[in-house]
This record gives structure tokens, C-alpha cells and sequence, in this order.
């Protein structure tokens, strides 16, 4: 099984935890999940994916 495989079977299944979560406690990861893309390099990992694809190697770059 290959690395797409494994994520999108990982996010089918915690998007299966999700939808059966109680209001209460969708509310709060829904607050969490807001606070941490917040905080990833979202755009820096998008770009290092797309290096690497192009090149098929991991890019030497400095991250900062």
C-alpha cells in the first residue's frame, strides 16, 4: 500500500470518528482544528511536496 493509500484511508476514517461525534465535543476539535492550521506552514509544506514531486528527491532547503 503506497503513501496516498495510507492517508486517504486514514482521513476516511477520522472523518468517520468525526461525523460520530456528540455536538459538544465536535464543536470543541472543530476550535482546535481552526488553532492548528493556524500554526502549521501549510504553504511550506505544499511547496516542499511540489519540489519533491518535480525532482523526485527532497529539495535542500533551509526552512525559515
Amino acid at each position: 500500500m503506497g503513501i496516498v493509500e495510507t492517508l486517504c484511508m486514514t482521513f476516511l476514517a477520522v472523518l468517520v470518528v468525526y461525523c460520530i461525534l456528540p455536538i459538544k465535543k465536535m464543536r470543541a476539535v472543530n476550535k482546535e482544528l481552526k488553532s492548528l492550521l493556524q500554526v502549521l506552514p501549510i504553504s511550506k509544506v505544499m511547496e516542499f511536496f511540489k519540489d519533491y514531486k518535480k525532482s523526485g528527491k527532497p529539495p535542500n532547503k533551509e526552512i525559515s
